[in-house]
């Protein structure tokens, strides 16, 4: 079970809004039509947009298979339109458009003229559009080009066939409209203020519980006239408790902005740590002849982290006691690409959380916000990596200054997250970036952050020479402090070409393929906690799976599968945990997991995965013995345990006529000699029908449109133990505000069972309610579940008639018109990938269908 539920705290553009607030916060996420391919003129407000597809923010311009790598996936220009009117309240207010990451080049017209301009797909922008919309109730038009292209201009700059990832595309994060008063705190973006621009909160130092905190705050009168008002600055508990309150007076001109800074003696506070996250907030409000002009919330952790060589890996001025252990993440998921809403990013957190992992390495670019929020609450220490890989433009001047316009942009981004471990400013595995490119980041760095604990790194060779503050790969001979931050891979690879890997496995191989993976991480888990304190951890490559531009495989090493469903690694690295760590919102404490199935073609060895100091193992009703870890890992908290020459099928196949009551394993895991913990895995028998489970992990679903959630199907026996070796086609279908997340590539629903489990992503509309969901199998008794979604935090803008007419729209655009978009070759060609894609399909569902035929007569010649 996981301890003490957590509703998930979604921050919006870096703050967190207060009911009644005159700053409002918009969900601009529903209503968006979209076109896949250019559109001449379509940033024009008469825009005949009406045979256009729906669309829900986040999203990822398609529908992808499971394997998606290989350049398989769509790259060329793309168009968002949206109509909205502002409500009558905003008359006289200013409003910002923020987007939280557009997919390579964007360009926003608001109105037919432009708003922004947008280059790199992984940072933050926004744009004050108050100049632009319509005040008066007459609709608005926001239209967005986003064009996910080969660009050598900005990085990462690769061309994508050959890169290690894919860069994927579309509107794929949240936008967000912010209404303000104005007189009211800047956009930490849209500020020239060298460290500055919103609310800024700074740790100086932590004695014991005690802090001194600095809190910068920028503030703008854009009004008419001066403006005179109280600057009220209140530190406040995880609770909402009021722990501290300065307030200032000031008087702003018309067209003023200042930077105020206040300095906090927080005494007896209790400060964030990795393995205890506490968080606290700063309420902000400019307060004006007794109301308030503008205010909202900065969470952030009261936490000094320093990096002290030889001694290791200090937080607040403590040892941390032990290694950082976790995995590299890339952000694509299964069928939506990158377009993940925040319940998955939030869902990806927990469960790597839970998996094992302290600490993950960001691959190779900033992570989604709603990402960082969950590392900053589960103590998910987390690396900030500036978009790059193997790529440097020296031609191209543009490209240098895009390099630090994104490694200001970063800090400015994720500057008050406490989880925030290191900032990755060089661009990854990149030999010929020149030095002097990399002192110039490490000095942004720096200047933007301008308080301990900001600790640039890269390789160490690169990171020497630039004088970095922490390597990667460091030797024990080096004066700083380093990480290992990808292992566990190349040794295993056969060679570049095949990629192929004892670690890279599907779940559907097998038992075997995944125990066979987790005992190379074990040895590899082994060989990290072996380290001096100086290496204060490592990240395997790689925490999940991801697609791929350079190869036609997706990367099959994590832990987690794309679908998101464990691996045995995941229980591996979860038993590194002690038994008495206990982290609100994870499940923790002692625990043992059996890595066998019971099944005819599982080996006759047993290996548990467990915290514990003894595991005892009964088998058919006998107990087998009580072992402890094995001791051939000298370094390793929890090593497996093995119990060896236990199983043998023939004892079922054999007896079954004579035997009675159920076929099971059970282990029980021992500490001072009592059972703490117990699993029980039961030998699975006829086929019989299909079990719906939902994998929330406790988040929930907003009714926004885009939010989704997954379900599970699990094939099950008779008593409903999961049968791991069916192999069917599960169909899956809702009733009420949701729908199954499916397009043209086949293999989504229906869905062919991986080692027992076939998963659909339930996806809600703008209506929240109660929505059931059915997964049937012929011949199999019906799964069904019910789940409810909940109606969203924030208001969301849209004309609902508008995005009704799309979705009533057809899919593909009729006849060319006027104001059609017209193919061009890369159109063309997507068409033509598109129609070889089905032919290929139709030619193996044919030999399927040849193949079944003929079973089908052989056996009836053999009943016969």
């Amino acid at each position: 079970m996981r301890h003490d539920k957590r509703v998930p705290q979604y921050s919006t553009a870096g703050f967190y809004g207060i009911e009644g607030s005159p700053r409002q916060v918009f969900n601009f996420n529903p209503g968006w039509r979209f076109l896949k391919g250019e559109a001449a003129g379509a940033q024009q407000e008469l825009f005949d947009d009406s045979a256009w597809e729906a669309a829900a923010l986040p999203h990822g311009l398609e529908i992808l298979g499971e394997n998606a790598s290989g350049m398989r996936n769509y790259q060329g220009p793309a168009w968002y339109r949206k109509r909205f009117a502002l409500p009558g309240t905003m008359i006289d207010k200013r409003v910002v458009l923020h987007f939280e990451a557009v997919m390579g080049k964007a360009e926003v017209w608001v109105n037919g003229r432009m708003a922004v301009e947008h280059w790199g797909g992984y940072l933050p922008f926004a744009a004050d559009i108050s100049h632009l919309v319509y005040h008066d109730g007459r609709e608005n038009v926001v239209a967005v080009r986003a064009d996910n292209a080969n660009d050598p201009s900005y990085p990462p700059g690769k061309p994508q066939d050959y890169l290690d990832f894919s860069y994927l595309g579309g509107i794929y994060r949240d936008v967000y409209l912010i209404e303000t008063d104005p007189l009211h705190v800047t956009h930490n973006l849209l500020s020239g203020t060298v460290a500055g621009g919103g609310v800024f909160v700074g740790v100086r130092n932590v004695t014991d519980n005690n802090a001194d905190i600095e809190v910068r705050t920028e503030i703008t009168n854009e009004d008419g006239r001066s403006r005179s008002f109280t600057l009220r600055t209140v530190l406040e508990n995880m609770e909402g408790g009021e722990l501290l309150v300065w307030e200032e007076k000031a008087e702003l001109a018309s067209g003023v902005t200042a930077q105020f800074v206040q300095q906090l003696d927080a005494r007896d506070v209790r400060l964030w740590h990795p393995d205890d996250p506490y968080l606290h907030y700063v309420r902000t409000e400019l307060v004006e002849d007794g109301k308030v002009a503008d205010s909202f919330k900065t969470r952030f952790g009261i936490r000094l982290f320093e990096m002290r060589g030889d001694e290791g890996f200090f937080v607040n001025r403590r040892f941390i006691g032990h290694k950082l252990s976790g995995v590299n993440r890339h952000q694509d998921y299964a069928y939506v690409g990158n377009a993940l809403p925040n319940s998955g990013q939030w869902r990806d957190a927990v469960l790597l959380r839970e998996g094992g992992s302290n600490v993950v390495r960001a691959a190779h670019y900033p992570l989604a916000a709603a990402f960082m929020d969950a590392c900053d609450e589960l103590g998910l220490l987390v690396t900030v990596a500036n978009p790059g890989w193997q790529f440097y433009n020296g031609e191209n001047p543009a490209f240098e200054r895009r390099v630090f316009e994104d490694t200001r942009a970063m800090v400015r981004r994720d500057r008050n997250r406490p989880a925030v471990l290191l900032w990755e400013t060089a661009l990854n595995e990149t030999d010929d970036q020149p030095i002097p490119m990399l002192k110039e980041m490490h000095r942004i760095v720096h200047e933007e952050f301008p308080f301990p604990g900001a600790f640039t790194c890269a390789d160490v060779d690169s990171a020497k020479l630039a004088g970095f503050d922490f390597y990667y790969h460091g030797s024990m001979q080096d004066d700083k402090c380093s990480l290992t931050r990808e292992y566990g891979d190349g040794g295993e690879v056969d060679n570049f070409g095949s990629q192929n890997a004892m670690t890279r496995v599907r779940r559907e191989w097998g038992e075997q393929a995944m125990l066979n993976q987790a005992m190379i991480r074990a040895k590899d888990l082994d060989d990290v906690y072996g380290t001096p304190p100086k290496r204060i951890g490592a990240t395997v490559w790689c925490g999940i799976d991801h697609q791929r531009g350079y190869h036609p495989d997706p990367f099959l090493g994590g832990v987690l599968d794309v679908y998101r469903v464990p691996r045995y690694s995941h229980y591996l690295f979860k038993s590194q945990y002690a038994p008495d760590f206990n982290l609100a919102g994870i499940d923790t404490g002692p625990m043992v997991y059996i890595a066998h199935e019971l099944s005819q073609v599982s080996g006759s060895d047993v290996i548990l995965f467990t915290n514990c100091e003894e595991v005892r193992l009964t088998w058919l009703g006998s107990v087998v013995g009580t072992r402890g870890p094995e001791t051939n890992y000298a370094s390793l908290p929890h090593p497996p345990v093995i119990f060896r020459n236990v199983f043998d099928f023939h004892e079922i196949s054999t007896n079954w006529r004579s035997r009675t009551g159920e076929i099971e394993m059970v282990a029980e895991g021992l500490i001072n000699g009592k059972v703490v913990c117990r699993e029980v895995k039961t030998y699975s028998e006829w086929l019989a029908g299909v079990r719906l489970e939902l994998d929330d992990v406790n988040v929930g679903l907003t009714a926004d449109g885009s939010d989704f959630m997954p379900v599970r199907a699990v094939l099950v026996d008779h008593k409903g133990v999961p049968k791991v070796l069916g192999n069917e086609y599960i169909q899956f279908a809702v009733e009420g505000p949701g729908e199954i997340i499916e397009g043209p590539i086949p293999g989504a629903n229906p869905m062919r069972t991986q080692f027992g489990t076939a998963t659909a992503f339930v996806r809600a509309t703008t209506e929240a309610g109660e929505i059931t969901v059915t997964a049937s199998c012929s011949g199999l008794a019906s799964g069904r579940i019910v789940l409810r979604s909940s109606k969203p935090k924030l208001p969301m803008i849209y004309d609902r008639s508008y995005a009704m007419e799309s979705s009533a729209a057809p899919k593909t655009k009729p006849a060319a018109t006027a104001a059609a978009a017209v193919p061009d070759e890369a159109m063309i060609s997507g068409a033509q990938q598109t129609i070889d894609k089905l032919e290929a399909v139709i030619k193996r569902l044919q030999v399927e269908l040849t193949s079944k035929e003929q079973d089908i007569m052989e056996l009836r010649g053999s009943r016969a």
